[in-house]
């Protein structure tokens, strides 16, 4: 097993097993720590994920933007299993989520974003490091999305993690995209300055 497998199949264990209230705990501390450091981003285009196995919850969060206006986009895979590349379309409240191939739910294709106009991209995770790194579940497929950004794009990507997340370092290898930013129920860490 590689350091990055047995990382991942250790945080992995430990976020699945937080009790119902630290999760609700971290989510509103989460939130309000956005609330402290958000008006330094632009926000009319956001893509989120929606939580799965245990990832910080990002529902709070969705329904705080969307009462600001701005539009939220959440990921869709391809139905072919060779494209990693990810779309993001538009969440809307009357709009039901179905689970795709993974059980993760995702709008039903609606309108899709191109990649290079949203503002800020909320990227879960695995574990993190101090300098942008992240591991994920390990399909590649928001590293080979955000590969296809353009480089003078503004998109700001911020990682979203519980404090224990964070790791001495994930091992980065060449194809993986570096977050700008990480927020944590404890901490905001921007990997730029």
């Amino acid at each position: 097993m590689n350091t990055k497998d047995s990382l991942r199949k250790k945080i992995s264990l430990k976020r699945k097993s937080l009790s119902k209230k630290e999760r609700l705990d971290s989510e509103k501390s989460l939130v309000q720590l956005w609330e402290s450091v958000g008006d330094s981003y632009n926000t009319n285009k956001v893509a989120l994920y929606w939580p799965v196995n245990g990832e910080i919850s990002t529902i709070s969060l969705i329904s705080n933007f969307l009462k600001d206006g701005s539009e939220c986009f959440l990921p869709i895979i391809s139905q072919n299993k060779k494209n990693k590349i990810l779309e993001f379309a538009l969440f809307e409240i009357d709009n039901p989520l179905t689970n795709n191939r993974f059980d993760i739910p995702e709008p039903r294709k609606s309108t899709i974003v191109d990649l290079n106009e949203l503002d800020v991209i909320f990227l879960p995770c695995v574990c993190f490091d101090s300098k942008g790194n992240r591991i994920g579940m390990g399909g590649g497929f928001y590293d080979k999305t955000l590969s296809q950004l353009s480089n003078n794009q503004k998109t700001q990507l911020i990682l979203l993690a519980y404090d224990f997340q964070e790791v001495e370092s994930c091992f980065p290898e060449g194809h993986d995209v570096k977050a700008d930013a990480c927020l944590t129920p404890n901490q905001y860490l921007n990997f730029k300055d």
